[in-house]
């Protein structure tokens, strides 16, 4: 396998859990059956004892444009140039997903300055805060392909991210969806 991604599901491991999940999921590398290490679901804490480990290839977590709760994580990622992940890019069903995304009136007016969708803005966003940005959104369809690969080609300029750090914050949706 190239990667496998250890998923906390919300909830921190204790140190010997973690190490020995880890410890195992290393087993597994040096034995050739899989290539990289990954966690999900981790806070900042979390990442750095993984670091200390193994080799930490990617972090996986809730992350977006309308969702910056996992900041301290992808400062972490960007310091230890660990690639980042995020789950729920456009928001979520949990959050109202675009059309949250759409009823922002900061989000909406880049989009419309720039003449693109409101996802575009949100996965252009994404991309241009890390170059190891590993950007999954959801697609249902050949259209919604092409418009999710369009957003590579969006450059937004100082104002634009500027202006974007005023998106309405939902917080994390998985924390919403388990309360």
């Amino acid at each position: 396998m190239d990667l496998v991604n250890l998923r906390l599901m919300g909830h921190e491991s204790s140190s010997d859990l973690l190490a020995d999940q880890l410890g195992t999921l290393e087993d597994l590398r040096r034995e050739g059956k899989l290539d990289l290490v990954g966690i999900s679901e981790a806070g900042a804490d979390t990442v750095r004892r993984a670091c200390e480990l193994v080799d930490i290839a990617e972090v996986q977590n809730s992350y977006s444009v309308v969702n910056r709760s996992g900041e301290d994580v992808l400062e972490l990622c960007m310091g230890r140039e660990i690639a980042f992940v995020p789950y729920f890019p456009l928001g979520s069903a949990f959050s109202g997903g675009p059309r949250q995304l759409a009823q922002d009136p900061v989000i909406a007016g880049v989009a419309e300055r720039h003449g693109i969708t409101v996802t575009q803005v949100a996965l252009a966003w994404l991309l241009s805060r890390y170059e190891r940005m590993l950007v999954i959104p959801g697609t249902s369809s050949v259209a919604h392909l092409e418009e999710n690969l369009a957003a590579v080609d969006v450059e937004l300029d100082e104002s634009d991210t500027a202006e974007l750090e005023n998106a309405t914050q939902l917080g994390d949706p998985l924390a919403a969806a388990h309360t």
